[in-house]
């Protein structure tokens, strides 16, 4: 599937004006603004999104549904904790009344409801190939996938918290700062644009004036008399 990158906003504005289904729409704002792994969003349940008629103000999300939530290491994770902002609310707004019109939605029922895997959720597959496909509609190059979101999450977390590794490291649930620093790593082009962009990288010549072309002009006089 290759490298997923950090995805520019100005990309994703068009990767959201590419998608036409509410469902798709919202997969993308919810890994852009809580940073999910695309596995922890598909195990998502409207439960989870809405309660006491009216949509949560955070997110939780059980650590068995997170990365490693169910390995060795399972008793040293917390389950994610995730504030709901005003742009997630928006798409998940959206995509309830797409699903259910005015009717609240079934506690149980999956939030990326699948139509051929009925009743189930989409895969992890189906959920690349709507992000990759909307992408080449848009006409955005290579590395625009699922986790890109979470990257393009870390990158604006990171960016707000005036570049707080920890802060980052949280909100992502990373064990290590390690991890969190690499997710941060900059891409080969975003380097080379920067060297590229330096004042210093293509000098030009100052112009001649007028003195220099008229004392390059005029013979030295020997020392020697």
């Amino acid at each position: 599937m290759g490298v997923a990158r950090f995805i520019e906003k100005p990309e994703r504005e068009l990767l959201l004006q590419t998608l036409t289904r509410a469902r798709d729409r919202l997969l993308v704002e919810l890994g852009l603004n809580t940073g999910l792994r695309v596995s922890s969003m598909l195990s998502l349940r409207w439960k989870q999104l809405w309660r006491d008629g009216d949509i949560v103000s955070v997110l939780e999300v059980p650590r068995r549904y997170l990365k490693g939530g169910q390995g060795a290491r399972k008793k040293a994770m917390m389950s994610r904790r995730i504030p709901v902002n005003e742009s997630l609310r928006g798409a998940i707004l959206e995509h309830l009344r797409e699903e259910f019109g005015e009717l609240p939605p079934l506690a149980e029922g999956w939030v990326f409801r699948s139509q051929k895997r009925s009743p189930g959720v989409i895969s992890r597959q189906q959920a690349y190939h709507v992000i990759r496909s909307a992408a080449q509609r848009a006409g955005l190059d290579h590395g625009v996938a699922p986790h890109g979101l979470r990257r393009s999450f870390a990158h604006d977390i990171y960016d707000a918290s005036g570049h707080d590794l920890v802060i980052t490291q949280k909100l992502l649930g990373h064990a290590s700062v390690e991890t969190t620093a690499h997710y941060l790593r900059p891409e080969e082009e975003k380097l080379d644009s920067l060297v590229l962009g330096l004042p210093f990288s293509n000098p030009k010549p100052a112009p001649l004036t007028t003195e220099h072309r008229t004392t390059s002009s005029v013979p030295q006089r020997s020392l020697q008399r």
